[in-house]
């Protein structure tokens, strides 16, 4: 008579499913990320360089100005003195972000200057990626599944 194996695999799927969460958040972060610094308003680069993802566990590194700046004469800042941006207390988010001190008034605008957003029209070009993030990274994360 055949044997039936009756393991269960509940809680090794339960903990792949969770890291494949915790992957696929910070990979959409930087996709955000990576569109937020292209959509970037430059000037001298610090707004770009600064921009970054964090998620619980992990936070990117800042850019070299260098790599965003049309001018190069800094204006007064260094990126060395840039604070990183706040990581979520929940493992459930992700934040992408600038800390620099000017970032809302470029996002938002002020009474003396318009809006040049980056942040939320790179959410929404990310927006339509979060699917295939995901399914990409089930493939991966349960590929020893059949």
């Amino acid at each position: 008579m055949a044997q039936i194996d009756t393991k269960t695999y509940a809680a090794e799927i339960k903990e792949r499913a969770k890291k494949l969460k915790e992957k696929s958040l910070m990979a959409i972060g930087m996709v955000v990320m990576s569109y937020a610094k292209q959509l970037c308003a430059v000037k001298y680069g610090y707004l770009a360089a600064s921009i970054q993802t964090a998620s619980n566990e992990k936070i990117t590194a800042l850019d070299s100005p260098g790599e965003f700046a049309e001018e190069t004469a800094g204006a007064g800042h260094d990126v060395t003195t840039f604070k990183p941006i706040e990581k979520p207390k929940s493992q459930d988010e992700v934040f992408v972000g600038s800390a620099v001190d000017y970032a809302p008034y470029v996002e938002y605008g002020t009474v003396r200057s318009a809006a040049q957003p980056c942040l939320r029209p790179a959410l929404n070009m990310a927006y339509g990626k979060v699917p295939a993030i995901v399914k990409n990274g089930a493939k991966l994360e349960f590929k020893d599944y059949k």
